[in-house]
């Protein structure tokens, strides 16, 4: 029974090594993948990011740093069918069910968030606390409209 235990918890130690390795090659991965800018940016007519590609327009995904308000709400009609206009197929769609509220400066945002991930922000993060955010971008595609919605498809706690 004693060699069970040990064997079971050598186990469980090289897949927790196995798994930080992995997951440390997963977040320079995302880094690399969503470069780095602010809610400002973003909502500028050409959005200024840091580690973008020169000549890059279309921003697809970026990282963002925000703070965390702790209310949900169900997603808004408007963020499904934007979702809709940049080609979400249905099942993507009901990926994000709830908005998370966050902040910068004193700006309110509510943003879509995987449903995946609603429960565990609100279990890691308490209210006002910074949160590393990564996101897909969504921006519309019809010149009068430059509104840009971000779905937080991952995040790391500060």
């Amino acid at each position: 029974m004693k060699k069970i235990f040990i064997l079971g918890g050598l186990l469980l130690a090289c897949s927790a090594s196995a798994f930080s390795q992995n997951g440390d090659g997963y977040w320079k991965r995302l880094q690399k993948t969503h470069p780095e800018t602010t809610l400002e940016a973003l909502q500028s007519p050409a959005p200024a990011v840091s580690q973008a590609p020169s000549g890059q327009v279309d921003l697809p995904a970026c990282r963002i740093s925000l703070v965390y308000e702790g209310k949900t709400r169900n997603i808004s009609l408007e963020n499904i069918q934007r979702m809709k206009n940049n080609g979400f197929k249905p099942g993507n769609i009901r990926q994000y069910r709830k908005e998370v509220l966050f902040t910068s400066a004193d700006k309110e945002v509510w943003l879509p968030v995987k449903s995946s991930l609603v429960d565990q922000l609100g279990i890691e993060l308490r209210e006002d606390e910074p949160v590393l955010l990564y996101t897909t971008v969504l921006q519309d595609k019809t010149p009068q409209d430059k509104k840009v919605v971000l779905l937080v498809e991952e995040y790391q706690v500060k």
